[in-house]
């Protein structure tokens, strides 16, 4: 007697026998399960799991939207795990076993889960016992809870009307570089060029901590990730191709940028890694990396120029267009933390929710320090004796405490 088996059944009882074996594989950390997602999801879901990629205009139907009230409560783990395993029929979503394992596909669905889907905080995640942080919760509910949504990772409406979106601050990139020091300057001044108004009128000085205090114990747990993509930036060439310069040397003449602090197109302020030490702005390049001046002009002036200006001041003919708009080398902020390391790791990772690349994958170790080498001698530090002091948060409560 004959009779046929499905190519779904035979799947489905794979699936079944395997799933045990494949289940007990070690766990990954968020930090791996992030730079999965980088590498994997986010050409098509985007960088902030909202679907808002550039791949989106020719899928139909268009990724999923992990940001929104209706997928948290339609996608549950189990689900979210079957999808990756199995890929979605009728969909662009392929199968994803075989090339991750069970630890990974685990992983990566928890990190979607807890980066961008809105999910209803649990009764243990609410439970806080300190005065001072039931102070915090009440101050954010009243006050923050509007834009930045009941689980820190933004409201529904905020996200699609302001621009730029409040802070999700369950992201691994919020635990990367919001220092509890930025958090209260953001809360008590605001942040500019954005919906961030300043609560210093408004919240006590300890109220103020309540909230950023309650937040980060709340809504911030987790691993602080390192920068993604850089996997391979430790000064060897990568062999990958790109632009090369022009082959002069460091030592070359150059005109200097003017030394006058631009007034517009101002980036949000950085923030030093290692909080209360001073950055080392004679810091050298990774690796034992030596930046070309003359190289890295010609690449900066055929690729960064149209965005950041010739100036390096973020006026660049495309500036106009884009939001958040790009960085302007010639503030204060950048004068006095943009470093050679720091410069050769931005712009070699690029920066998630902009339009700025990772040039990781376009040019060699080598052509990033040239190209970061020359927006440091001619932008950040033309004249160490003409860098203007930025005023320091302690400065700025000293002047909120004067009657």
């Amino acid at each position: 007697m004959r009779f046929s088996i499905s190519k779904s059944l035979v799947s489905s009882l794979f699936l079944l026998l395997a799933l045990p074996t494949l289940a007990a594989a070690e766990p990954i950390s968020m930090n791996e399960a992030g730079q999965i997602y980088r590498e994997n999801c986010a050409v098509c879901h985007g960088d902030r799991g909202d679907g808002q990629s550039r791949a989106r205009f020719g899928l139909d139907p268009k990724p999923r939207d992990f940001s929104t009230p209706g997928a948290a409560a339609e996608l549950n783990r189990k689900r979210m795990i079957t999808s990756v395993v199995q890929g979605r029929e009728g969909t662009a979503m392929i199968g994803w076993l075989g090339r991750l394992n069970m630890a990974q596909i685990e992983g990566v669905v928890d990190y979607i889960r807890r980066s961008f889907m809105q999910l209803p905080p649990s009764e243990e995640e609410l439970a806080v016992d300190e005065p001072r942080l039931q102070r915090g919760r009440e101050i954010y509910e009243e006050h923050c809870r509007v834009c930045h949504g009941d689980r820190g990772n933004g409201a529904t409406w905020t996200n699609s009307v302001l621009n730029p979106p409040p802070r999700n601050f369950t992201s691994p990139q919020a635990r990367r570089i919001l220092t509890r020091k930025r958090m209260l300057a953001s809360v008590s001044f605001g942040r500019k060029e954005t919906a961030m108004m300043s609560f210093s009128n408004r919240l006590s000085e300890e109220d103020i901590e309540s909230v950023v205090d309650y937040i980060r114990q709340t809504f911030m747990k987790g691993p602080v990730v390192a920068d993604a993509g850089m996997t391979d930036l430790s000064g060897a060439a990568a062999g990958m191709g790109g632009h090369t310069g022009g082959g002069q040397g460091a030592s070359a003449p150059h005109g200097r940028a003017p030394s006058s602090i631009g007034s517009s197109a101002m980036a949000p302020r950085l923030e030093q890694h290692a909080q209360g030490h001073a950055v080392d702005m004679n810091a050298p390049f990774p690796g034992g990396l030596v930046g070309d001046f003359g190289s890295g002009r010609d690449i900066y002036l055929r690729n960064c120029s149209t965005c950041h200006g010739v100036r390096g001041d973020g006026l660049g003919p495309r500036s106009h267009f884009i939001q958040p708009k790009p960085r302007n080398f010639l503030h204060v902020d950048s004068r006095n933390m943009l470093n050679r390391p720091a410069l050769f790791r931005a712009i070699g990772i690029g920066k998630p929710g902009t339009v700025m690349p990772a040039w990781s994958k376009v040019l060699s170790a080598q052509q990033l320090a040239d190209v970061a080498e020359f927006v440091y001698q001619d932008f950040i530090h033309p004249n160490p004796d003409e860098i203007l002091e930025s005023p320091g948060l302690d400065t700025m409560l000293d002047k909120k405490k004067a009657p």
